[in-house]
């Protein structure tokens, strides 16, 4: 598998975490580069509910439709999206420790063909804009 995995612990429950993570209106308190994140689906969040999220990339705008893989609230959280070919999934788990919760986050990066030379390159760029978005969420939730 190509990507990169992280794990952090928050001194907050995990349904608590679980619902920050999942209210799309908190992506850009996640994600630095992230301006927005509206879901394009009607009714509550399930497997298959689609989102537009909106970064800013060098100076740009880029927006990118996601979908929602996994969800049981309070325990894993999935999100997917294909962008020209390659295939990526941010795959949260919430385990409750101690007084608070473990958040295991696995990011997986598939392509096929000639697409699969670019999934180093793409998971270390993934992981550079990304991969601090654990201790974001715990700061957040824990100030």
């Amino acid at each position: 598998m190509t990507g990169f995995n992280m794990s952090e612990w928050v001194a907050r429950p995990p349904k608590e975490v679980f619902e920050f993570i999942a209210a799309s209106e908190n992506a850009p308190k996640i994600v630095n580069s992230v301006t927005s994140m509206v879901k394009l689906t009607e009714g509550p969040p399930r497997v298959g509910t689609r989102y537009r999220e909106t970064r800013l990339m060098h100076g740009k705008e880029q927006q990118a439709e996601m979908e929602l893989v996994e969800f049981e609230p309070a325990r894993k959280y999935a999100m997917q999206n294909v962008t020209e070919g390659i295939e990526t999934v941010y795959r949260y788990n919430f385990q409750p420790e101690r007084d608070g919760t473990r958040i295991d986050l696995v990011c997986e990066v598939k392509a096929k063909g000639i697409k699969k030379l670019m999934l180093p390159l793409v998971a270390a760029i993934l992981k550079k804009e990304d991969g601090d978005h654990l201790q974001r969420v715990k700061k957040v939730l824990e100030e």
